[in-house]
């Protein structure tokens, strides 16, 4: 579990980047935290793993303060994947995975054959271990990214804002590869986004932050939509195009549309058998439940 124990930053004399901040993050969670720029996620990202100190308050893991702790070993516990992957551009895909476990004192033997596991965990083909960072499409330095955080077996996993310089598809393909890996490896992660439709597809918990570091409002997904705290909450989501839904009929099929006035997808009644499941006694058949898919 990661605490947030009302934690403020203040560079010199400048303005206040977090201000009063106390969170719990969950064990074996997704939480994310979501703002615009200057709303102090990053950094409160960056004090789980030391990379800043905050200028008041106590950041705890498992009730250790995390001040108390050497950086650099804590780092090595800690799983870190950034924006644009971070992947050391001179070492090949298989020694960028297996650099810190190598630090860590494992053999060589060793490293490679866990290097080469994730690889197949995240569904990068094995042919690219002897490949360079820039070798790769963008999408699958990413993939190496998340492989390599993952290579000690870390507790805790900090994401800052990984997918945003993808496209949507190659982003949509990374959003379910964390989906799957933590419906397997049930980790603690700390997911940073702009992005409020992220937030809700990837995160059991969203903290939504304002200019300044304040937070406006810590929920689920379901909370933060169906009763936002404040006008500036309401609006965020909005924005997001993810406070209202509607349907509209193009040519006889029904298209549901997002609050941008977007596509979201089409909506249809269930195949034959889907959903069905065997009563006793019998009941009286009840309306069909539609379901929103996807254009292909």
């Amino acid at each position: 579990m990661i605490q947030f124990d009302h934690v403020s930053k203040q560079y010199g004399n400048g303005p206040t980047v977090v201000d009063d901040v106390s969170i719990t993050i969950p064990s074996h969670t997704v939480t994310a935290l979501v703002g615009t720029s200057g709303s102090g996620k990053t950094t409160l990202l960056r004090m789980v793993n030391r990379m800043v100190d905050p200028s008041a308050g106590r950041v705890l893991i498992d009730d250790d303060d995390v001040a108390t702790l050497q950086p650099v070993h804590l780092r090595r516990r800690i799983g870190y994947v950034m924006q644009e992957s971070g992947l050391l551009p001179h070492r090949t895909v298989l020694a960028n995975i297996m650099t810190v476990p190598r630090l860590n004192g494992a053999s060589k033997p060793e490293a490679s054959a866990r290097a080469l596991d994730l690889m197949d965990a995240v569904e990068l083909d094995r042919d690219l271990a002897s490949r360079y960072p820039a070798q790769l499409s963008g999408g699958q330095r990413q993939r190496v990214g998340v492989a390599r955080a993952l290579a000690s077996d870390p507790n805790i996993l900090l994401m800052d804002e990984p997918f945003s310089a993808v496209d949507p598809i190659v982003r949509a393909g990374l959003q379910e590869l964390v989906q799957d890996l933590q419906s397997r490896l049930r980790k603690t992660i700390l997911f940073v986004t702009h992005d409020i439709s992220e937030a809700f597809t990837l995160a059991d918990q969203v903290v939504l932050l304002s200019t300044g570091g304040i937070v406006e409002q810590i929920g689920t997904p379901h909370d933060l939509v169906a009763r936002p705290v404040s006008d500036f909450v309401a609006r965020f989501i909005s924005r997001g195009g993810n406070s209202s839904l509607h349907v509209e009929s193009t040519g006889g099929a029904p298209i549901v549309l997002d609050g941008t006035g977007r596509v979201v997808g089409r909506l249809e009644e269930p195949r034959p058998g889907e959903g069905h499941r065997e009563q006793t006694p019998p009941e009286e058949p009840g309306p069909a439940q539609p379901r929103v898919e996807e254009p292909r």
